[in-house]
């Protein structure tokens, strides 16, 4: 697809996530404009969420200011996140069984020392480890599923879900990360115990609560 789709809400959340990432380089409209060979009045169109970049524009945007975000931005309307989770989830549920009966002792106690790190890391209100440790988390779980197409798809989906929301955390002062930790920590105990329903049950309450927060991001988004 060459542009993003022509929604209110995915057109608004591109500008708010490009005047950020333009702020945090101290780059000025008029200097982006220039090094992605485009106007100040596009530049300002895009972050007032009046029209999408195309894939073209978005490539130069990306280069401009060494953000991957800006060009890979999800081809698909904010409003199919929640839709999306559920696919994720769904499918992670699925490859707990096969994680769970795949466990030796050599990775089980490499997730004991993963966790203390994420213990660590939540007392310390790191949410950027804490994503990264999030990220093993959910990957390790993911990567025992045995179909590869299904592997690559929720690898796809749960990138596009972090690097979002990665990126709206400083703006909105959503920590997602602190938000979720009772819950990944729910998940490294049932791992540590070897307990499936235990690990399957809160995947379920990790659904629950991304749903929440996308909701909380589209309200935002509606009411600006």
């Amino acid at each position: 697809m060459d542009g993003l789709p022509n929604d209110k809400l995915t057109k608004k959340a591109y500008g708010r996530i490009l005047k950020n990432l333009r702020n945090l380089k101290n780059c000025s409209q008029e200097k982006l404009a220039q090094a992605s060979f485009s106007c100040r009045r596009t530049i300002v169109d895009i972050e007032t969420g009046r029209i999408a970049p195309n894939a073209s524009l978005r490539r130069e945007l990306a280069r401009a200011l060494s953000n991957p975000i800006l060009e890979y931005f999800p081809q698909y309307s904010i409003g199919q996140f929640a839709h999306r989770l559920k696919i994720r989830f769904q499918h992670e549920k699925e490859a707990a069984k096969y994680f769970i009966d795949g466990l030796r002792q050599k990775d089980l106690d490499s997730f004991q020392e993963v966790f203390y790190l994420y213990q660590m890391a939540s007392h310390q209100k790191d949410g950027v480890l804490m994503l990264l440790l999030d990220e093993y988390l959910h990957t390790r779980i993911m990567n025992a599923h045995p179909e590869e197409a299904t592997r690559i798809l929720v690898g796809r989906y749960r990138q596009d879900y972090i690097e979002f929301f990665k990126t709206w955390i400083p703006q909105l002062n959503f920590n997602i990360s602190l938000g979720q930790h009772p819950i990944h920590f729910n998940m490294f105990q049932a791992i540590l115990e070897q307990n499936e329903d235990k690990l399957t049950e809160a995947i379920r309450l990790h659904l629950i609560n991304s749903c929440s927060d996308v909701e909380r991001i589209i309200n935002v988004l509606e009411t600006d």
